[in-house]
């Protein structure tokens, strides 16, 4: 009985109008708690930080880099923020993450405040509450990568959208939404392509049409709003345009258009892959949407607000099944409604006589799925072994800002932020024969087209190698492979490796003075 009365005052104070500032320093604390706990993770986290990396380490602004070369998978937004994150806070793997946490929490706070205005305090809490608690979306926070990032633009969009038709029809100013809108959509396209405009533009077109709100349309094209969309968008594809004439070609037609539609990428999927992801890691909350299964659920819901929920979820889902190249972070965009269904439904599961249960339901669930999201980072934290991070910190302690990274036939993406390499790496490989793979060989190959004199002196055959060795005048090379490079480099099996990493990444340090060049070299000539 105790505990159900404080349960019951918990909740009824959690509802009340001043506990606003304390639900919205609480979520993000909450979803910022555990960033710093994980090294980065490979691939995608050491990809998109070293690009970050070398852009900041080249003072190249506008041009993204891998290794020095130009970078064109995707837009610059995510590498501007976690430059400037790591300027100012310095270079630590939770400040690489605040962009992924600062797009989850703006969006979690957009959301609780439109759907406090339109559905009341009671089901914006519980939106908030479990949307904030959802693993997906509790990891995506912490995830430095640009999917966050996108689904939280993307949320923002949509919400800045649709309040700026719902206010033009209760009479209340509304042109300021519509510009925010097409400023969120904007920095969505800058974020991660065409998706930004098209998931958004998407949802809130089909709205408009389904709930026939035919003048929504002029708000949300309104011709400021549209400027506001250039100006945020166009200056950078242009500037990359007339500074790369293939930019385009590369970016919107094999980078957008060919990997929506192509068989040939990475991590094919079958068509029904999202259904299992999304029920499963968003429990225990997705079970309220039993009640999905119940007419009269969607008799109350399917009004103008529930359907704009239900197209938005919708939408998402079947946009990511098309394709056959899948990734769970692509769903991200689809939990904010899911969220907000999830509490719509388990309000209306538990009405009635059953209404005295709500805060001991929610109080069970966000416990349960509290300690998910928690054991979720800590299986992260404990099941990495490719990391570079000591392996970096081996390098940092004793490297010079002249030394040289030598990667054989390896890139590993997160070592030159680990490490603080001032230059690019010599990466040795085969590179004449590669086959077409969607990997990170073919990843510099492709940047190396947009800048071939870099490229040249960054991607180096095996054959080259050694002469580059003895003609260079810097006297430390740190020399990165696996444990099969003494069979494509023989003379390193005469020397002793400076560090080994468990997953048989190797690193070697070669002083090169006149007794390495007079061994090396001598046997070359």
């Amino acid at each position: 009985m105790f505990m159900k009365n404080f349960l019951n005052r918990l909740w009824i104070a959690a509802l009340q109008p001043q506990a606003t500032r304390w639900l919205v320093l609480g979520a993000g604390f909450w979803l910022g708690c555990l960033s710093w706990v994980r090294h980065l993770h490979l691939p995608d986290e050491g990809r998109y930080v070293g690009v970050a990396w070398d852009m900041a380490r080249a003072d190249s602004f506008l041009v993204p880099l891998m290794n020095g070369l130009p970078y064109f998978h995707k837009p610059p937004l995510f590498y501007w923020l976690t430059d400037l994150s790591v300027l100012v806070f310095g270079a630590h793997e939770w400040s690489v993450r605040i962009p992924s946490w600062l797009a989850a929490w703006s969006s979690a706070i957009a959301l609780y405040f439109f759907i406090r205005q339109h559905r009341g305090i009671k089901q914006a809490t519980l939106s908030l509450i479990i949307l904030c608690t959802l693993p997906l979306f509790y990891g995506g926070a912490q995830y430095a990568n640009l999917d966050m990032l996108v689904a939280g633009l993307i949320s923002l969009t949509i919400l800045a959208g649709a309040q700026a038709v719902l206010s033009s029809e209760q009479g209340q100013p509304c042109r300021w939404f519509s510009v925010a809108a097409a400023v969120f959509a904007g920095l969505a396209i800058l974020a991660k392509g065409l998706i930004g405009l098209a998931l958004p533009g998407g949802v809130l077109f089909f709205w408009l049409v389904f709930s026939k709100r035919w003048r929504g349309l002029g708000i949300l094209l309104w011709p400021p709003a549209i400027l506001a969309f250039v100006v945020v968008t166009l200056p950078w594809f242009w500037a990359m345009q007339a500074k790369f004439p293939e930019f385009f070609n590369y970016f919107f037609i094999h980078q957008q258009y060919e990997r929506f539609v192509s068989q040939s990428f990475n991590n094919p999927q079958p068509v029904w892959f999202y259904l299992p992801v999304l029920f499963g890691m968003t429990m225990p909350w997705s079970l309220g949407l039993l009640a999905a299964f119940n007419r009269r659920f969607w008799q109350s819901t399917l009004q103008s607000f529930g359907l704009l929920m239900l197209i938005w979820l919708l939408l998402i889902f079947i946009f990511f099944s098309i394709p056959a190249s899948k990734l769970i972070g692509y769903i991200l965009p689809a939990l904010p409604p899911l969220a907000v269904l999830s509490a719509e439904a388990l309000l209306f599961a538990l009405q009635g006589r059953w209404a005295s249960h709500i805060p001991r339901t929610i109080a069970t669930y966000f416990v349960i799925s509290s300690v998910a999201c928690v054991a979720g980072m800590g299986v992260f934290r404990f099941i990495q072994t490719d990391t570079a991070y000591v392996m970096g910190a081996q390098i940092a302690a004793q490297k010079k800002p002249t030394d040289v990274f030598v990667y054989v036939r390896s890139y590993p993406f997160d070592l030159a932020f680990y490490a603080g390499a001032a230059e690019p790496a010599w990466v040795v490989e085969n590179w004449e024969n590669l086959p077409k793979r969607d990997n990170w060989r073919n990843e510099l190959t492709d940047a190396a087209r947009f800048n071939p004199e870099v490229g040249r002196q960054t991607l180096i055959n095996f054959k080259e190698l050694v002469a580059r060795l003895c003609s260079s005048e810097q006297r430390v090379f740190w020399v990165r492979g696996d444990r099969w490079i003494v069979q494509h480099l023989p003379f390193l099996a005469q020397i002793p490796p400076f560090f080994e990493q468990p997953d048989d990444g190797r690193l070697w340090k070669l002083e090169n003075d006149a007794a390495f060049k007079t061994k090396l070299c001598t046997k070359a000539e």
